[in-house]
């Protein structure tokens, strides 16, 4: 399911300002930051956060004239987080999809992830990494979830399984082996 079903049922910049905050649960933001950070214009920011603070999913702090807002605690935002965590699996999915098109990419291995971000390790004979970072840059700019790899060759990744130095990561996709 995750935030694009949502996003055609909702205002996009209702979503994108809400992903601000799911992104960075424990930062307090000022309205200036949020309205950068989701490409909103500060009126329409201004506008959406005094309705999510009066839904709950975000608390609104006064300190003499400055406001910060922080994401909100509790079950409702906890279940609009779960949304959130589902479409991030979904961009690896997308993206792995997408990336073993390449006859030359063997292996895609998870390296490490955050709330809006992945890293990855991608296996292969001179993967097109030009392509790959077009890829990677398209779920970005749509979705906010950021993508970074590195490539290396069968070879090294061998040597470096064979060192200890790759450890049990996770497997997104594996080459069928004919």
């Amino acid at each position: 399911m995750g935030i694009g079903v949502l996003a055609g049922l909702l205002d996009d910049k209702l979503i994108r300002v809400i992903s601000v905050f799911m992104k960075n649960p424990e930062k307090k933001f000022y309205l200036s930051e949020v309205a950068r950070k989701a490409d909103v214009n500060t009126a329409t920011t201004f506008r959406i956060l005094n309705k999510i603070v009066a839904e709950g999913i975000v608390k609104a702090t006064v300190i003499g004239k400055v406001r910060t807002y922080q994401l909100s605690k509790g079950e409702r935002v906890q279940s609009l987080s779960e949304i959130l965590k589902k479409e991030d699996s979904d961009m690896l999915d997308k993206f792995c999809e997408r990336v073993k098109t390449f006859q030359r990419v063997r292996l895609i291995l998870l390296d490490s992830r955050s709330s809006n971000e992945a890293k990855l390790i991608i296996v292969g004979d001179f993967p097109s990494r030009d392509a790959i970072e077009r890829i990677a840059k398209e779920i970005f700019e749509a979705h906010g979830f950021k993508i970074n790899f590195v490539e290396i060759n069968v070879q090294q990744y061998k040597d470096m399984k064979m060192l200890g130095m790759i450890g049990n990561k996770k497997i997104l996709y594996r080459k069928a082996t004919s």
